[in-house]
């Protein structure tokens, strides 16, 4: 069972790591540098502009390896996309029996157990690469073409690229293809590739491994904030039942808004409305009587205006119970056409209860 999980974990960081890979690679795409076989052991060294290097690269030993000389020129392929141009006479082109379109994805299963059937040489020997394709139009079988060559013909030179650990490396043969497209043979880096891959799963790892901590620490963080809320609220409702039980005894308890309130009422009792001494004003205001001024303000009442009776406003307005105390508070003055007089009048507005009596 264990091994079981280990094995589908194992999967899916490789899958996982293959995804990244991928699309690193396309975001990174850029021009190889290519390293073109001139024969007798001499390459020539392309940069990605298309200027070649004017020293010759060749292969010497260095501790027992192969190495490219001069070490100064060979550095350049160091963390580059490398293409090493190969002659096309050493290139094998085989095709396979048609497959059923059903077996795409088991492709590359089908290439390495026939290899050995298609070339002559063992198949740790060779470097492979294939390509499929519809065999014809209503024909749902697949044509499977396979491009192979030795290892052993240019290992010196493969080791050699491998160890300044570029970071893509293929053989290329120009025109071999149908269609006069190239072919290209991928090649890993031996252990600079597989220490990549390495340095990558486990890097994706340690990665799912802390956003897993991080959500557990917030999961946790969660539980115990709902906790600590949980908490605060059984004590508030402890301390409301208390404070209603300490309270039950004392009665009813007269808020603030409550007191407020009530005193709103009982100035309002207390007062007649302004209403009503508008409306007492136009029974007690005689006819040829008009206003161009009304103020009502703390239980006193003003007002300003023309008269042709100004000696029967007063005893008019003193007619009215909810009015008292009416008294000019200006001089009157007569109007220069004869139509009335101007006065200013104002009396104190009685309360509800003493008008009632």
């Amino acid at each position: 069972m264990l091994n079981s999980v280990k094995q589908a974990i194992l999967w899916f960081l490789d899958g996982l790591a293959e995804a990244v890979t991928e699309i690193t690679d396309r975001l990174h795409r850029r021009a190889p540098v290519l390293l073109l076989d001139q024969g007798g052991g001499v390459y020539a060294l392309q940069q990605q502009d298309g200027t070649r290097e004017a020293a010759p690269i060749r292969i010497a030993e260095a501790d027992g390896k192969p190495a490219l000389q001069p070490p100064e020129a060979a550095q350049k392929l160091a963390g580059a996309d490398v293409d090493v141009i190969l002659p096309n006479d050493e290139l094998l082109i085989r095709t396979l029996d048609p497959l059923p379109a059903e077996s795409r994805q088991y492709l590359d299963g089908i290439v390495r157990h026939q290899l050995e059937r298609l070339v002559p040489w063992r198949a740790e020997n060779v470097l492979y690469s294939y390509q499929a394709a519809p065999a014809s139009d209503g024909d749902g079988r697949l044509i499977v073409k396979v491009a192979a060559t030795a290892r052993s013909l240019h290992a010196p030179l493969l080791a050699a690229v491998s160890a300044l650990s570029p970071r893509k490396l293929r053989i290329l043969y120009r025109g071999a293809a149908d269609g006069g497209g190239d072919i290209a043979i991928p090649l890993d880096r031996g252990a600079a590739s597989n220490g990549d891959a390495r340095r990558l799963r486990y890097g994706i790892a340690g990665a799912l491994v802390a956003l897993l901590l991080i959500s557990a620490a917030a999961f946790g963080y969660l539980i115990y904030s709902w906790q600590q809320t949980s908490d605060a609220l059984a004590a508030a409702e402890t301390s409301e039942a208390a404070l209603r039980k300490q309270l039950g005894g004392r009665g009813p308890q007269e808020t603030a808004a409550s007191r407020d309130l009530r005193a709103i009422l009982e100035r309002k009792k207390a007062q007649p409305l302004t209403v009503l001494a508008i409306e007492a004003l136009s029974g007690a205001l005689p006819d040829d009587t008009w206003l161009t001024e009304l103020q009502v303000v703390d239980g006193l009442v003003r007002i300003s205006g023309v008269s042709q009776s100004v000696a029967d406003l007063v005893p008019g307005i003193q007619g009215a119970p909810i009015f008292a105390d009416s008294t000019f508070f200006s001089p009157t003055t007569r109007l220069t056409n004869g139509q009335g007089d101007n006065f200013h009048l104002q009396m104190r507005l009685v309360a509800a209860g003493a008008a009632g009596k």
